[in-house]
């Protein structure tokens, strides 16, 4: 009976440590250098676009650059607090 019950124990363990990790690993933010070329510039033209449906003029271009401004201004902030 004993070891039905260890036994048992160590799955719902490994089951709730795993969902747990799962958890963590999704929530933590990206940095900017996770983020593929590709994506970057599909993000910019999307933002470009939601914006130009909005009523404003923003070139995807000119959001690429203030993206990639943006990811500079984090990873000095992070080196800051380090």
């Amino acid at each position: 009976m004993t070891e039905q019950y260890i036994g048992w124990a160590l799955v719902l363990g490994l089951v709730i440590g795993g969902a747990l990790v799962w958890f963590a690993v999704g929530r933590l933010p990206r940095s900017g250098e996770e983020i593929p070329e590709g994506e970057r510039k599909h993000e910019a033209e999307w933002i470009s676009g939601t914006i130009g449906k909005r009523g404003g003029m923003a070139p995807a271009d000119l959001v690429e650059e203030i993206l990639d401004l943006h990811g500079d201004y984090l990873e000095r902030q992070n080196e800051e607090s380090a």
